[in-house]
């Protein structure tokens, strides 16, 4: 009887050890790996209330050494109250695979009636390996745009010498000129289409 008992032990022993080794090995070969998230895009974005995004969020899944990982899982939860929205989607919760450049993109957004800012969780994991990251946005009344700048071309003919050389040239410094000789010739400044010299 003690012998059967030290042999079913004995046994029970060699094949919990087996079964030890063999997990920290698969963890050890996965843990290797490791899981960043890049955010491409929407960041910082801002929705109007009640509207789609007009860029959806994207996001790139890279390992320790920056390498894409494709067939990477990402999950992109929106808050559940106050400010935020959802994804116009079916699928619940929105699960995403990275594509062979490690980049997953989320549904469209459509943004609630609530003003104010809020964090999109984005949650990617591959084989043994989860990251979580935020992404920051905020739901507006208007989106403000930034003012264009206005380009103005100014031209200007500075003369003294310059004016009297020309009409030297052309004319030959005859006295029906309607310029004295050595006269200053004011500046003439274009704004555009708008012409501004010297006062008559």
């Amino acid at each position: 009887m003690n012998c059967r008992m030290q042999r079913r032990y004995l046994r029970l022993l060699s094949i919990l050890t087996c079964s030890l080794l063999l997990a920290g090995t698969a963890v050890a070969g996965q843990s290797g790996a490791g899981v960043s998230i890049l955010v491409l895009e929407g960041n910082k974005a801002q929705n109007l209330l009640s509207a789609k995004s007009p860029k959806p969020i994207s996001v790139r899944i890279v390992d320790r050494a920056g390498k894409p990982l494709s067939g990477a899982n990402v999950q992109f939860v929106p808050p559940e109250f106050g400010a935020g929205g959802m994804f116009v989607t079916d699928q619940s919760p929105v699960t995403v695979n990275t594509n062979t450049q490690g980049v997953a993109e989320a549904p469209p957004f459509l943004a609630n009636s609530t003003e104010g800012s809020y964090e999109i969780q984005v949650i990617a994991s591959y084989m043994s390996d989860v990251s979580r990251l935020l992404v920051e946005q905020t739901n507006v009344t208007s989106v403000k745009k930034k003012s264009s700048k206005k380009i103005l071309i100014i031209s200007a003919a500075i003369g003294g010498g310059l004016a009297a050389a020309l009409a030297a040239k052309g004319g030959g410094g005859s006295s029906n000129d309607s310029t004295p000789t050595g006269a200053t010739v004011a500046p003439t400044i274009s704004f555009l289409n708008a012409t501004v010299g010297s006062p008559q």
